[in-house]
């Protein structure tokens, strides 16, 4: 009896000591909406002042856009034309980031290069 006693006052006691600590550690915690989806690209190995720099870039644009908006699951067709969508906005998004790269004095740098591409669904 002595040890079910010291049980259910421990449980009462712990249980008392989480639930108020619960609530300070919820409101530390900011939520906020981004429904975006978005992917790093990473250019810094590549030679941006060559064709085949640019022809790899665009076609890890294309991975990236891909991984983020499309699927191989069975979907209702309205699904199915977002995630299109999403995918050349990806890429349309990547590309405006690429000419604006190369527009940038010094765009062939490591520098330039070490920027990176974020390439956005929406």
């Amino acid at each position: 009896m002595r040890i079910k006693t010291l049980l259910i006052g421990s449980a009462i006691v712990l249980g008392t000591a989480f639930a108020t600590s619960v609530p300070a550690a919820a409101e530390a915690i900011i939520v906020t909406e981004n429904s975006e989806p978005r992917a790093a690209v990473s250019v810094a190995d590549l030679n941006l002042g060559s064709p085949e720099g640019i022809a790899r870039l665009n076609g890890r644009i294309e991975t990236a856009a891909a991984e983020l908006c499309l699927t191989t699951a069975v979907e209702p067709i309205a699904m199915r034309l977002a995630r299109t969508k999403c995918y050349r906005t990806a890429i349309s998004s990547g590309q405006q980031q690429i000419e604006r790269m190369l527009a940038a004095p010094g765009a062939q740098s490591a520098t330039a290069a070490a920027a990176g591409i974020s390439v956005t669904g929406r």
